[in-house]
Order: structure tokens, then C-alpha cells, then sequence
């Protein structure tokens, strides 16, 4: 126990002699550095300037891969981003529980192609604060029959992170800034809206009501952070994210003229998040 104690404790005082760098930035590391988290994606910089990731825990089942190239590297550092997945096989493998209308094999889940494209500009603030403003893209490429309908899971996150699958389309723009307080922790704020493919019509006793009370597609988060060094190559991140989206939901006001009338209202998700996150050279 003690031998555990004193490890971590050497761990913490290796992780004050450089101050941690900030996170998902336009940023491209050295040749041959690495980052992978339980959640975040696995990073490679293969080449100066050129980096590969793609998420291990899904790699398997939804196999997905990004490079990063660096244009611009100082003071202003711009990023390019362009990707691959084929999230079909994973789809099918919940598609009893999270797709209900695929759950017999006469109406399987298309395979499918999801192209993704972005930019990245980061610059400093201060000696050691960080900013970034993002924009990507990603859209469908069947390669078949599909009939793929939005999934309206009433768990916003989830709906992004299939949004480009199910409705076709998935744009963000965004903005970050990363600020470090000492060495060990450091503070991010982002904020993104999201643009994705039609959602589809408001549901009232499971009927469709039409392209009058279609559900916007339009969809803002934010989330805030902290990042508290462990050791000299690794990091805590906890934080939560908010997401505010059009999910159907209304409600019964009382109108001016005294009588009642029911409205569209968004809806609100907050979710914690936690990642333990692994750096090494």
C-alpha cells in the first residue's frame, strides 16, 4: 500500500515539472507521440505534421479512421481533418433495442459509408491558454437500399453521433477556449451548434402530423471541463455537457384570450462525462 502511495505521489510531482497541454486543439503533435483515452480516440502522429486516429473500443464493430494535417503550424496553428467510417455492422448489433423498425432482417440496416471533412484554428492566449474554432462536416454514402429514419431517442448525444447514419447530414461549428490555472489543471469551455438532416415530423398518438410541426434539425451544446494531471503523461477529465434540442416535447400555456393552448418547447439534456486519458513519446 505504501509502495502504491508513494508511486502516485512521485507520479504527481513528475506531472508539475511541464505543464499539461491543452486538449482538441488544432495543435499536431510531434512524430511518434501518442494519446488514448477510455473514451477519447486513439491518436498516432505518424509523420510531422500528420496525425491518424480513430476510436479502439468501436474500431472493430464500426471501423473508423481520421487524419489530421497541419498547415499552418505558428503562431496560428490551422488543421485539416478528413475521415472514413462504416458504422453498419455496429448498428445492426443493437438494432433490436436502439432500431426497433430494422428489428427483422427483411428491413436490415443498409452498409454504408460516413465521409467526414474538417478545419480546425487554434492560437494562445497568455503563455499557456488556448483557443479554438472549428467547423466539420459528415454525410452518408449508401452502398445499397436504405431506410434509414431518424432515431428521436430523446438522448441528444445520441442523436448527434448518428445523426450523419440516420438523416444524412451532420455539420458543427464551434468554438473552445482551454485555460490553465498551475501545471496539473486546466478548465475548458466549448460551445457548438449542429446542423443535421431532416428529423423528421412531430409523433401525436403515433401519427405523423406532417411538415407542420416538423422537428428543427438545429441542435446547441456546451460543455465545460476540468483536466487534472495524474502522472507525467496522463489525465483525469470529468465535466458536463449540455445539449439543447427540438425532441417533440410541448407543453399546455394559458393564451391571452384565457383559454389554453399547447406549444413546442426544446429540450434539455445534461450528461456527465469522465475519461481517463494516457500521453507517451
Amino acid at each position: 500500500m505504501r509502495a502504491v502511495l508513494l508511486c502516485v505521489l512521485l507520479g504527481s510531482t513528475l506531472a508539475i515539472a511541464q505543464p499539461l497541454p491543452a486538449r482538441d486543439t488544432a495543435d499536431v503533435g510531434p512524430r511518434g507521440s501518442w494519446s488514448v483515452g477510455v473514451f477519447n480516440p486513439l491518436r498516432i502522429a505518424v509523420h510531422e505534421g500528420v496525425e491518424l486516429q480513430t476510436h479502439p473500443l468501436l474500431f472493430f464493430v464500426a471501423p473508423n479512421v481520421d487524419a489530421r494535417f497541419s498547415l499552418v503550424r505558428s503562431p496560428l496553428r490551422l488543421t485539416a481533418e478528413a475521415g472514413l467510417s462504416m458504422p453498419t455492422f455496429a448498428m445492426r448489433l443493437v438494432k433490436g433495442y436502439f432500431f426497433p423498425n430494422w428489428a427483422t432482417s427483411q428491413n436490415d440496416i443498409g452498409w454504408m459509408l460516413i465521409p467526414r471533412a474538417g478545419l480546425l484554428l487554434s492560437g494562445n492566449v497568455l503563455e499557456h491558454d488556448v483557443w479554438t474554432l472549428r467547423a466539420d462536416a459528415a454525410f452518408r454514402l449508401p452502398l445499397g437500399p436504405n431506410s434509414a429514419t431518424p432515431l428521436n431517442s430523446f438522448l441528444t448525444p445520441l442523436d448527434l453521433v448518428l445523426a450523419a447514419p440516420l438523416t444524412g447530414f451532420r455539420s458543427r461549428v464551434g468554438g473552445a477556449y482551454d485555460h490553465a490555472f498551475n501545471d496539473r489543471l486546466r478548465l475548458r469551455g466549448e460551445l457548438n451548434l449542429y446542423v443535421t438532416g431532416s428529423q423528421g415530423h412531430l409523433l401525436v398518438s403515433g401519427q405523423d402530423v406532417g411538415s407542420i410541426a416538423s422537428i428543427s434539425p438545429l441542435v446547441l451544446t456546451a460543455h465545460v471541463g476540468v483536466d487534472i494531471a495524474v502522472f507525467q503523461h496522463s489525465r483525469i477529465t470529468a465535466g458536463v455537457l449540455w445539449a439543447n434540442a427540438d425532441q417533440g416535447a410541448t407543453r399546455v400555456d394559458m393564451g391571452a384570450d384565457g383559454f389554453s393552448e399547447r406549444v413546442r418547447v426544446r429540450s434539455n439534456d445534461f450528461l456527465p462525462t469522465l475519461d481517463f486519458i494516457w500521453e507517451g513519446f
